[in-house]
């Protein structure tokens, strides 16, 4: 079962790598993309030096410092210098899982095996904490949208992000609500094939209703807000850097579209699906698509890439093994 299961594991990779070189390929085909032609457009690098710092000092300490704070209500102390380790590490392993957000997994072994005596409690607080960050992410999303009325083919996004946080809301209703949960699980027994699907919200079920919801709202829901609006912002440096000044009221409306697409796990850390987002959404704006993509890497390569590289350090010198991280 373990050697089915290992070539399973290569065989997706494998495909998904496929994928994501096939998106690319795809994009640089259809739009005629030359990123040597934009190698030195970076004519305001000065832009750059507050995307670093977000990188580097903000996004790092409030994403350790909103994780402490479900970490405290699940009953566990932990320090904010070691969940901003966890956070690089888990970013430099997961950088090949599938989706933009793979390193969540990582993130939920490193505390769990941190906190052996509470098998599933710290490994909840990650699954809370991304159940409310999609559905904050999607009403970013929907609620800037509102403001922009000159692009008609928002409405198409606006709808896409209502039925995902709709989706998302029910999931987490299920699962943190005893009495739908009930209901669900006993319909989900009868079904042969859901015995899985049960298995999985029976375990989220048990961990996430032992969360205080509202206590943790009250203090994370601001720096989950900071946070998310930074990831905008960075995206603002980015085409400032460039010297192209969009108003920042597009940015607020098709970001936070294009990290829904981008959690879709087809493709190894999103590429492909990421940049095609940036190029159909920036292109309604006038964008040219070797920009729009130039962008899209920039931001990854920031945002995800020099973290990872630091976890990469850390994982190095802590002699954190990849047969580790597997298991």
């Amino acid at each position: 079962m373990k050697i089915h299961s290992k070539v399973l594991r290569k065989i997706l990779t494998i495909i998904q790598a496929i994928i994501s070189i096939g998106l690319l390929f795809h994009i640089f085909l259809r739009y005629n993309i030359s990123l040597l032609d934009r190698a030195s457009a970076l004519s305001m690098p000065a832009w750059l030096i507050l995307s670093f710092f977000f990188t580097l000092v903000l996004i790092p300490f409030l994403s350790a410092a909103r994780w402490n704070i479900f970490l405290f209500y699940s009953g566990i102390t932990e320090k904010l210098k070691q969940l901003i380790k966890i956070n690089f590490i888990s970013i430099f392993w997961g950088i090949m899982l599938p989706s933009s957000d793979g390193f969540a997994a990582i993130r939920m072994y490193l505390i769990e095996k941190k906190h052996r005596d509470k098998p599933g409690t710290s490994g909840s607080t990650i699954i809370a904490e991304k159940l409310l960050g999609f559905i904050l992410l999607c009403f970013f999303g929907i609620f800037f949208s509102l403001f922009i009325h000159n692009i008609p083919q928002i409405a198409i996004a606006r709808t896409v992000l209502i039925l995902t946080a709709i989706i998302i809301l029910s999931i987490t209703l299920i699962i943190t609500n005893s009495r739908i949960y009930n209901y669900v699980s006993l319909r989900l027994e009868k079904i042969r094939f859901a015995g899985k699907v049960f298995e999985f919200l029976s375990g989220m079920h048990s961990s996430l209703t032992r969360l205080p919801f509202m206590k943790i709202l009250l203090r994370a829901l601001p720096i989950m807000i900071l946070i998310q609006l930074t990831t905008f912002i960075n995206v603002y440096l980015l085409f400032r850097a460039m010297d192209i000044n969009i108003p920042i009221i597009y940015h607020l409306a098709f970001v936070p579209v294009i990290q829904i697409i981008s959690l879709i796990p087809v493709t190894i850390s999103g590429f492909g699906i990421r940049e095609g987002a940036f190029v159909h959404f920036y292109s309604l704006v006038g964008i040219e698509p070797t920009v729009a993509f130039s962008v899209s890497i920039l931001n990854f390569l920031i945002l995800t890439g020099v973290p990872a590289f630091i976890g990469g350090v850390i994982s190095i010198t802590g002699q954190i093994h990849k047969r580790d991280v597997v298991k």
